[in-house]
């Protein structure tokens, strides 16, 4: 299911970039198995790649229940005031 796929990644970079940010773009690149619920249930996990004043890039990965690669995404959020 694509569309959970994204949601589960989009909602990883949010929390990562926190709550005083808001998407600028995001970027999802998909694996061979976009279908995560046929491997149990996937697991999202985010980091912070660099933060400016402005700006916050962050990535995603989200894996399969064996470790499976389902997608990737980048994303970059501007800081709100």
């Amino acid at each position: 299911m694509t569309a959970s796929t994204a949601s589960l990644l989009e909602t990883a970079l949010c929390e990562i970039a926190g709550p005083a940010t808001l998407p600028t773009s995001i970027t999802i690149d998909y694996g061979a198995l976009a279908h995560a619920d046929a491997l149990g249930a996937p697991a999202a996990k985010a980091w912070v790649e660099r933060s400016t004043r402005s700006l916050v890039f962050a990535q995603a990965e989200l894996r399969a229940a064996d470790g499976v690669l389902v997608a990737a995404a980048s994303a970059v959020f501007r800081r709100v005031a």
